[in-house]
């Protein structure tokens, strides 16, 4: 039997009934991975109280949640409750699955080489990018600490999982290594391709065309403000043209903005949705996904889009160039060039319908079955390299790693 403890900020909500719900990609579907591996999984992450946002369900058989409060001021998640509660989950688990950048992942990082537990992490997103563009002072300040203490723990990592290449250029691992998407991709469908290029066939002469951005409304680094500077320069030649947000989060920043921008009537909050199915109908719905991010590891909307063969516009920042036609980039903040691509691919139905074909074809990289096979690999590796940890301590030749 082996036993395993999954650290990581991601927030999580307990109803009356005892069930578990998120906001974000952290559900069963995706937490129940690791028990391919483990026996059971000891889920650490931030816990509040259910919002309307929260409906990801997290809980299930095999995966034990052990989450800690919600703190208001960040640095209170390096403070000593914390890392007790890191600590008393260590001491009964055999091995830890670290997600970085995150405060209680350092905490567990650091935790784990004091206890001599066997441990690796996954980088699923740039510190220094997210915390600098988060739209706050306080990102700011925490930037280049979030940097450094996220190089320096994978740097230490015996194990480092990378869902892109350009993650593991910027945050280099001596351990062993690999680049992995933690997209939950469906099996492939031809009809979804079929019903695509059915829908582009007309172009803009029979309907409104719609446009969506998917990500969080309480931070700035998702490019809402690029994408509703761009749609005040589209709607003067395309007045019926619409974007609709999907994620959680407070509205009325951005209703605001779209308000001053002139465009409050082109622009749809539909709130967030269960991780899975639910988004990718969201996306049938849309004739152009844009991603003006100012951070991104790798884009799991821009993957799960292609999947659903949708043309795709984002920025050249992070993961992005490993999945955007480079024609379709822009700088970050160019809402400018933004507005350019997105009425220069609506105004041409061909090029939107070989861009479809293209996404499709390179979202057939991310299929299921390729994807489990190559993560399966490395935590079967993690999981010998823990055992034989375990084996040697327990005949005593285990040396421990002395605490900072």
């Amino acid at each position: 039997m082996m036993k395993a403890a999954f650290f990581h900020d991601n927030r999580f909500a307990r109803d009356a009934s005892g069930v578990y719900y998120t906001h974000g990609a952290l559900g069963y579907q995706v937490l129940s991975r690791y028990l391919a591996h483990f026996d059971r999984l000891v889920v650490v992450g931030r816990q509040q109280g259910v919002t309307d946002s929260m409906r990801t369900v997290a809980s299930g058989p095999g995966v034990e949640m052990a989450c800690t409060e919600v703190l208001s001021l960040p640095w209170l998640m390096f403070g000593p409750e914390v890392r007790r509660h890191v600590r008393e989950v260590m001491s009964g688990i055999d091995c830890a699955v670290i997600r970085l950048p995150s405060a209680l992942g350092e905490v567990a990082c650091r935790e784990a080489i004091r206890t001599g537990k066997p441990w690796m992490v996954e980088v699923v997103g740039c510190a220094w990018d997210s915390l600098w563009n988060h739209g706050s002072l306080a990102g700011k300040v925490l930037a280049l600490r979030g940097w450094a203490e996220t190089h320096r723990w994978v740097r230490r990592a015996p194990f480092a999982l990378y869902v892109s290449r350009f993650l593991q250029r910027r945050y280099p691992s001596s351990g062993m290594s690999i680049t992995c998407s933690d997209v939950a991709l469906e099996q492939p469908d031809a009809t979804i391709l079929e019903r695509r290029l059915s829908r582009l066939q007309g172009g803009a002469s029979n309907r409104s065309q719609v446009l969506g951005l998917v990500g969080s409304l309480n931070v700035a680094y998702k490019g809402h403000e690029t994408a509703l500077r761009a749609l005040a320069l589209v709607v003067r030649a395309m007045p019926q043209l619409r974007l609709r947000f999907l994620g959680e989060g407070d509205t009325r920043r951005w209703r605001r903005r779209a308000e001053e921008l002139g465009v409050e009537g082109n622009v749809e909050f539909c709130g967030s949705l269960p991780n899975g199915r639910a988004v990718l109908e969201w996306m049938d719905e849309l004739d152009l996904l844009v991603v003006p991010s100012f951070a991104e590891g790798l884009g799991r909307a821009i993957i799960e889009a292609m999947s659903r063969a949708l043309p795709v516009i984002g920025s050249n920042i992070g993961g992005n160039p490993e999945l955007i036609d480079p024609q379709y980039t822009h700088s970050p903040g160019d809402h400018e060039r933004l507005a350019w691509l997105i009425k220069g691919l609506l105004e041409k139905p061909a090029e939107m319908r070989q861009l479809a074909q293209r996404n499709w074809s390179k979202a057939r990289e991310y299929q299921p079955d390729i994807l489990e096979e190559r993560r399966n690999r490395f935590f079967r590796g993690f999981k010998s390299y823990a055992a034989g940890l375990a084996s040697v301590e327990g005949r005593g030749g285990l040396s421990r790693a002395s605490g900072e």
